[in-house]
């Protein structure tokens, strides 16, 4: 399909999308694989990505097994396209909630995409999304999958390469998650 003029990709992308918006749940799954493998290509239009990230935004939420894992495989693809990734934007609170699912597949996902987003962020967006994250972080460095923990405690460090010269409250909530890094530093695991 890569190698598939930029036509025919494009009316595949929109026959993909379109599928989903069906919720066939017998294909859900496999037309969401090739819609993230197509996000691959270098020439997709704003039409495709605005649809993209509405069906993203939708199936975050699914409680298809595996589903928002693959959803955010697709995310994460998107953010590390500089022209595209401050699109994705609208799907950071959606993406935080992937944290807190029971999902380690999802949740190790979940933390390279929003260590990306946070690059982007300026500002108080910024403080008040670092202030959002940390009380969630810590929690994960307590995850029963090495990889999120591992994850989670590599997101906090850039957090806190972050959060130099910031607000006076952002510095004491991020002081207050130091303890349990430091025990998990010292974690026999």
């Amino acid at each position: 399909m890569m190698k598939t003029s930029g036509d025919l990709r494009s009316t595949i992308f929109c026959q993909l999308a379109e599928l989903l918006t069906v919720q066939d749940y017998t294909w859900e799954m496999v037309v969401m694989v090739f819609l993230v493998e197509m996000l691959d290509c270098d020439d997709l239009n704003e039409e495709e990505l605005d649809r993209a990230l509405e069906t993203f935004r939708t199936y975050l939420q699914s409680q298809c097994l595996g589903m928002p894992s693959l959803v955010l495989r697709g995310i994460l693809k998107l953010t590390q396209k500089p022209d595209v990734a401050r699109r994705t934007l609208g799907l950071l609170p959606h993406v935080m909630e992937q944290l807190q699912g029971a999902d380690s597949d999802a949740r190790a996902v979940a933390l390279p995409v929003l260590d990306n987003m946070l690059q982007l962020l300026t500002g108080k967006t910024l403080s008040l999304t670092v202030l959002e994250l940390d009380k969630k972080l810590w929690l994960l460095f307590d995850d029963e999958s090495e990889t999120v923990r591992q994850l989670s405690i590599r997101l906090f460090q850039d957090i806190m390469g972050l959060v130099v010269g910031a607000e006076k409250k952002m510095k004491e909530e991020v002081w207050n998650s130091l303890l349990p890094l430091v025990f998990h530093l010292y974690d026999q695991d």
